[in-house]
């Protein structure tokens, strides 16, 4: 199941999904919850309630859409708004700017230690929201965001998952939640 929130009015956002099709239009407002995750404050159908409709509104997916499409902002006068944050199409992680890729090691040339105080260690910040961005894109579809990042890349799951950890840490991902994608 894929889907999508479009802003409507007056912070109300429009869910559509391909599958299953929903058979009316449901709106859902979100804010900022504890941890600093977004979460639904409020939902809207217009059309005809129904047990089988209401049973078909994924809450936990659109969730996960509204932390992957949509970012808290702080505002002046305290308020905070949820405005969008990336834009699309979403380009998989690759830290062009340090490193290189050599298959005869005895051709490497050495790099100069960076200037400052402390050694430049890991990766730049560059990568860790290209990390994130595309994690959040897989979020958006899957249950299994962190294997699907490491299934494309070719690395192990344990280090897709680092990855995603560290994105975290430096804030280009919002705090997850256990037993929860996205």
């Amino acid at each position: 199941m894929r889907g999508r929130l479009f802003p409507v009015a007056d912070g109300w956002y429009e869910w559509r999904q391909d599958e299953p099709p929903l058979a009316g239009a449901v709106l859902v407002r979100v804010a900022v919850g504890a941890g600093g995750r977004l979460v639904l404050t409020g939902l809207r159908i217009d059309g005809t309630p129904s047990a089988e409709l209401l049973r078909a509104i994924p809450v936990g997916r659109i969730e996960a859409a509204a932390n992957a499409q949509l970012a808290a902002g702080e505002a002046a006068g305290g308020t905070t708004p949820v405005v969008s944050l990336r834009a699309r199409p979403v380009a998989p992680p690759v830290a062009e700017d340090i490193g290189w890729e050599m298959v005869e090691p005895a051709l490497a040339v050495v790099r100069a230690a960076p200037a400052g105080p402390g050694r430049l260690r890991g990766r730049p910040d560059v990568f860790y929201r290209q990390v994130a961005d595309v994690y959040l894109e897989f979020a958006a579809a899957s249950a299994r965001p962190a294997r699907d990042l490491a299934d494309r890349h070719g690395v192990p799951v344990s280090t897709a998952h680092r990855w995603v950890k560290e994105a975290r840490r430096r804030g280009f991902l919002p705090p997850g939640r256990p037993g929860k994608s996205g």
